[in-house]
């Protein structure tokens, strides 16, 4: 049975059993007592025999000891994701001077007994050794969940003691969120995820520094990890972005390490991005392959960049008094290289950016020097070719989730945090931010809301948007567009695109129009409900939902470029007499825009909210169906009862992105604002008849 074969079966098992549970705090009293009650529901198969721990014997100290701390969740029992790096590493050549230890748990199945041989207990935690023998069971212990401090230096401990080096090196494995976050995710114990504060107290109690760590986790390449992690480590190895589903390359690094034991931890975890490039590189998976990101950092030298970056935020929170100045900053860093958490921020391309918003050069200049000093490699894609390998956590409201008070707990960066308190009204920074910045001005929303009105244009064949407020803070204009249906009567989004010209740009406004064309993205003639996720110049990576076989929704991605005439620009629209001959990809309805099926993303999981990180290439999904479908705008994704499904569709390698001509009936049309402050606007709705050819728009305040 193959790989994907596999992955079905599993995901038809997962439907069965139902949803997961709601999140918990890992290191709190709440997820304590959930952790216990757990435990004691939990009862093995009857049928299953424990498999006996070897008898550890005294060994003379390694080279390296490479603990593995290998926390399966919905990767594993969903996608079989850990026994994949599993059969990775059954693929080396191993040899006495490299001990590696890997403690399996936190999943409610695994897929290893077929691929590698081992059958890994669920009711349990496992400790396993890979060496010259193949992997040996070497310890057991009482399930407990692997997100909990305690856990994770237990599992240090052990394998300090029984199995000594020269270095160590410790991979933490499973799901991240980020800063605010943190990473590892038990399914088996209400999903609970452990902190950075927790993550922190695991390395000081597990009582070894160790040379690298590891985390094959999304979104954990920042600074506040690495401050969590520099009293007991010296160097990280982590990504930026969300980790593509097969993490990281263990059977190219790890064969370095076995056939180079000397080598020391800067060398290792140089080969540790490289390897997982040349993984990606060689995939199918278009998505993966342009969205790596991976990085090697200094933490000896994190210091150096937390001061230089409290300094930076320094400087921004004098600037929010000054709605001009504050504006004007917020508008140089809307471009800034975010990741697929948008608070998530590239800390070099936040500095270069902020220097054209009012940064000091030397301030800008010094924390962009320490960025380069601190990452001492990193790999980026095509999806990033501004990250720089080291991110840092900012937002602009409180999502009421607690995530600023748990980040608050292990960040010690004052003026990063009374940022977060002056642009976050609901929450306050704790008391000894302000014993150190004194008072925190607050932001005036009020002084950025952006005032706008939207009106049709004079012979009503297009409709214009006009901004005279808060333009400084404005950062991204699009429209949306739905499209009624006679015989249930609702409205279905289409979703939003991105051409949207400028019309006029004066001192007190600035014009925008739709520009409607009457095609819109299909496959095999089925319309896709798209939104846009990242801009880059003339590209846009969008998505658009689809099911698969078991009726999850999931996610299509999709390349779209266009022609760079196409898309706003600051440059109001030329005159007639002065524009440039049409470009080659210019039609009398418009643009071709050329899209590239980039494949199909997992999504967000519903449990945890945490990033999934199962990517399929058109080829993983061969032989499959899947069915596009198109919100009702009344419930937008929120419940896929309210959907319209198309037939189902082969996948092929044939499958093709085109626009293609509408059909004729009723729309609406409405436009969307985003500031720099992440707040979305939205105009009312104009209604537009379109007989295939010719568009003719209704006043907004037209009935529906």
């Amino acid at each position: 049975m193959n790989r994907i074969s596999k992955w079905l079966c599993f995901m038809l098992i997962l439907c069965i059993l139902g949803s997961m549970l709601p999140l918990a705090l890992a290191d709190g009293a709440e997820a304590e007592a959930a952790e216990e009650a757990a435990v004691a529901e939990y009862v093995a198969p009857a049928e299953e025999v424990a498999e006996a721990p070897a008898e550890l014997t005294p060994k003379e100290p390694a080279a390296w000891t490479v603990m593995i701390y290998l926390c399966g969740t919905d990767l594993e029992s969903v996608g079989g994701m850990a026994t994949e790096n599993l059969k990775m590493i059954a693929d080396t050549v191993p040899n006495k001077a490299v001990n590696v230890l890997i403690q399996t748990g936190g999943a409610k199945s695994w897929q290893a007994e077929d691929a590698v041989g081992i059958d890994i207990a669920e009711d349990r935690l496992q400790r396993w050794t890979w060496d010259e023998t193949g992997f040996t069971l070497v310890d057991e212990e009482e399930l407990a969940s692997m997100a909990k401090h305690t856990t994770l230096s237990d599992f240090i401990q052990w394998g300090a003691e029984h199995y000594s080096a020269e270095k160590y090196m410790l991979t933490l494995w499973d799901h991240g969120g980020g800063s605010a976050t943190g990473l590892i995710a038990d399914e088996l114990h209400d999903d609970a995820i452990m902190s950075l504060e927790g993550l922190r107290r695991a390395l000081k109690n597990g009582g070894v520094h160790f040379d690298l760590v590891m985390t094959d986790t999304c979104l954990m390449a920042n600074l506040e990890t690495a401050q969590a992690i520099a009293p007991y480590a010296d160097y990280l190895a982590a990504s930026e972005e969300v980790l593509p589903g097969l993490g990281s390359n263990y059977e190219e690094w790890l064969q370095c390490l076995y056939d180079e034991p000397e080598c020391g931890p800067v060398r290792l975890g140089r080969n540790i991005c490289d390897a997982n490039q040349i993984l990606y590189a060689e995939s199918e998976n278009e998505i993966d392959a342009k969205s790596l990101t991976f990085s090697l950092i200094d933490l000896g030298k994190i210091d150096t960049v937390a001061d230089a970056f409290n300094a930076y935020m320094q400087e921004v929170v004098s600037m929010i008094p000054d709605p001009a100045a504050f504006g004007e900053y917020l508008s140089a860093v809307s471009s800034t290289d975010r990741y697929l958490i948008n608070d998530m921020w590239d800390l070099y391309d936040l500095a270069r950016r902020g220097m054209k918003g009012g940064i000091s050069k030397e301030t800008g200049i010094t924390l962009e020097n320490a960025v380069d000093d601190v990452v001492l490699y990193s790999v980026r894609q095509a999806y990033h070719p501004y990250s720089h390998g080291l991110s840092v956590y900012l937002r602009y409201s409180d999502d009421g989730k607690g995530k600023l008070d748990r980040l608050a707990r292990c960040c010690s960066n004052p003026w990063q945090l009374a940022f977060l308190d002056a642009v976050n009204l609901k929450w306050d920074a704790p008391e000894w931010v302000t014993d150190i910045v004194g008072e925190i001005p607050q932001l005036k929303n009020e002084l950025y809301t952006i005032k706008f009105d939207a009106e049709l244009s004079e012979d009503q064949s297009g409709t214009i948007t006009n901004i005279y407020s808060g333009i400084d803070s404005g950062a991204y204009i699009r429209y949306e567009l739905q499209r009624y249906n006679e015989q249930d009567q609702n409205w279905y989004t289409l979703g939003e695109s991105e051409d949207v010209r400028m019309l006029e740009m004066t001192d007190e406004k600035e014009s925008y129009s739709a520009v409607f064309t009457g095609k819109w993205p299909a496959i095999d003639g089925e319309f896709l409900s798209i939104s846009s996720k990242d801009v880059l110049e003339n590209k846009v990576l969008l998505q658009a939902p689809i099911t698969l076989f078991d009726g999850r929704l999931y996610k299509l991605r999709i390349l779209a470029e266009y022609p760079v005439s196409l898309l706003y620009t600051d440059e109001p629209e030329e005159t007639a007499e002065d524009a440039a001959p049409a470009e080659e990809n210019e039609t009398e309805t418009g643009y071709e825009v050329n899209y590239e099926l980039e494949g199909v993303w997992d999504g967000f999981d519903s449990s945890t909210g945490l990033v999934n990180r199962n990517t399929f290439s058109l080829s993983d999904l061969l032989g499959l169906d899947f069915e596009i479908c198109t919100p009702v705008y009344s419930n937008y994704l929120e419940d896929i009862g309210d959907m319209k499904y198309s037939e189902s569709i082969p996948v092929t390698l044939d499958l093709v992105v085109e626009d293609t001509v509408l059909p004729a009936g009723q729309y609406r049309l409405r436009y969307s604002i985003v500031d720099m402050l992440d707040r979305t606007y939205h105009s009312d709705f104009f209604y537009m008849n379109w007989n295939g050819e010719q568009a003719v728009f209704d006043d907004p305040s037209a009935e529906e």
